[in-house]
């Protein structure tokens, strides 16, 4: 499924809301997936780099909402 919606390769202001949405639905379904690797044991001796996993998730949470907030004050 494409962003660009016109033919001249141009991100629309819809499109760059749009965008921003779904990097921040997909952050928050990893986050999600890190929380139960850690909080169940699963990742055992891993647990560092899990928890690494998951404060990259919560910046890109945060990016994603500062966009999509962003662009869509200017709609």
């Amino acid at each position: 499924m494409p962003f660009i919606k016109k033919t001249d390769g141009k991100f629309t202001t819809e499109d760059k809301v749009k965008m921003f949405q779904q990097m921040g639905s997909v952050g928050a379904v990893i986050a999600v997936v890190f929380v139960i690797l850690i909080e169940s044991g699963v990742a055992g001796d891993k647990t560092p780099l899990a928890e690494m996993g998951l404060t990259a998730m919560i910046v890109v949470l945060a990016v994603s909402l500062i966009g999509s907030m962003y662009f869509k004050r200017k709609l």
